[in-house]
C-alpha cells in the first residue's frame, strides 16, 4: 500500500510539474487567457473568468474563476509554478476556483504562503477555505511519515484598501508589479452591507518587457483611463447588450421582475464595445485583448457583436479572446 501511495504522490507532481509552452522564453511576459466566458454560467466552450501571467516560469493568477485549476493544466502550467493570486472582486465567476486551487497546492506540499491578494474580506474567504477544509486535513494520504502542515499557514491573504483613487502599488518581487485601482462595478442600495464591503479594483502589471492592464469587471471609469495610460496591451472585458438581452429574455429561472434590473446592472457596470474603444484610445493603448465575453455562450456563431463599433473609435489591433490563448 505504501508503494502504491508514494506512486500516487509522484504522479501527481509529475503531472502538476512545471511544463514550458515554446513561447515561454525567459523574460518574456505573456498573458494566458484561462478563461474567457462572463458570468457564473457552466459552458463547454469558454470556462469562467481566470488569467495567467507567465514571467520566468513564475505564474501569477489573475481571478480564478470555477475551473481555473483545471485551465491552469490545459495551457501546460502548473499549480507549483504558482507565485500569486489576485481577486479583482467577490463575484462567485471569479473566485470561485479558488478554493481547490488552494486545497491542491496544500496538498502538493507547498509550504510557502501565497499571496492571496483581493477585496475587503479576502483573508475572511481564505480563513473560511481553510475552516471548511479542515476534516481533509484530517484525512490522511498515507501510512506514517511526516505530518501535514495545516492548510492555512501555506496562504497569505492580503486585503486591498477599500478605496485606490490613483494607482497604487500592491506586490512586487522580481518579475512584476503590480498596481491597483477601484473601478465601477457596482451600483449599492445606501446604507446597505454592500455599500460597506464590497469592492472591485483593476490591475496594472508591469514588466521588464511590457505592461498590461486588466480592467477586472466595471463599467466606464476614470480610474479605467488613469490605470491604463500607455499600457501595451489592455485586457477588458467586454458585453454584447443585445445578445444579453435575448438570453435572458429566454432563461425560465430569472423571474421577468428581474430582468430589468439585471439588465440595468449589465448596462452600468459592465464595458460594452464601444465603452472599451474610448478607454483604449484615450489610455494610448497599444493593443486590445476582450475577454469576460457575457453573454458568451456555446450556441454563438459569431464574436462581431464583442467588436462593433470599435474600429471607429481605436485604431489599434483588437483580439476577441477564447480560453487558452496566450498574448
Amino acid at each position: 500500500m505504501r508503494r502504491v501511495i508514494a506512486a500516487w504522490l509522484a504522479a501527481l507532481a509529475l503531472l502538476t510539474a512545471p511544463a514550458m509552452a515554446k513561447d515561454l522564453a525567459p523574460g518574456r511576459a505573456v498573458f494566458v487567457t484561462l478563461g474567457t466566458g462572463g458570468g457564473p454560467l457552466t459552458r463547454v466552450k469558454r470556462s469562467e473568468p481566470a488569467n495567467a501571467l507567465v514571467v520566468n516560469g513564475a505564474v501569477y493568477l489573475f481571478d480564478a474563476g470555477d475551473g481555473a485549476q483545471r485551465q491552469l493544466a490545459a495551457a501546460s502550467l502548473s499549480v507549483h509554478a504558482v507565485r500569486a493570486v489576485f481577486v479583482s472582486h467577490h463575484h462567485i465567476d471569479h473566485n470561485g476556483g479558488l478554493a481547490p486551487l488552494l486545497v491542491t497546492r496544500w496538498l502538493l506540499n507547498e509550504r510557502a504562503p501565497l499571496p492571496v491578494i483581493g477585496p475587503p474580506g479576502m483573508t475572511a474567504m481564505v480563513d473560511g477555505i481553510a475552516v471548511a477544509y479542515r476534516a481533509t486535513e484530517l484525512a490522511p494520504i498515507a501510512i506514517g511519515g511526516p505530518s501535514m502542515p495545516a492548510i492555512r499557514t501555506t496562504l497569505a491573504p492580503e486585503e486591498l484598501a477599500a478605496t485606490i483613487d490613483a494607482p497604487a502599488l500592491v506586490y512586487q518581487d522580481a518579475n512584476i508589479r503590480v498596481l491597483a485601482i477601484t473601478n465601477d462595478h457596482y451600483h449599492f442600495s445606501p446604507g446597505s452591507a454592500a455599500a460597506v464591503a464590497a469592492r472591485s479594483y483593476a490591475f496594472r502589471i508591469e514588466t521588464a518587457g511590457r505592461t498590461i492592464v486588466y480592467t477586472g469587471d466595471s463599467g466606464p471609469s476614470a480610474h479605467l483611463q488613469t490605470l491604463a495610460a500607455g499600457c501595451d496591451l489592455l485586457v477588458s472585458e467586454v458585453i454584447d447588450m443585445h445578445a444579453m438581452e435575448a438570453v435572458l429574455a429566454r432563461a425560465n429561472d430569472i423571474p421577468p421582475a428581474a430582468r430589468a434590473p439585471m439588465m440595468a446592472h449589465m448596462a452600468q457596470d459592465h464595458l460594452t464595445p464601444e465603452n472599451v474603444a474610448r478607454l483604449a484610445a484615450a489610455a494610448d493603448a497599444k493593443r486590445v485583448v476582450l475577454t469576460h465575453l457575457s453573454p458568451g455562450m456555446d450556441d454563438e456563431t459569431s464574436t462581431a457583436g464583442y467588436t462593433s463599433g470599435m474600429a471607429a473609435i481605436f485604431h489599434g489591433p483588437v483580439s476577441v479572446a477564447n480560453d487558452l490563448d496566450r498574448f
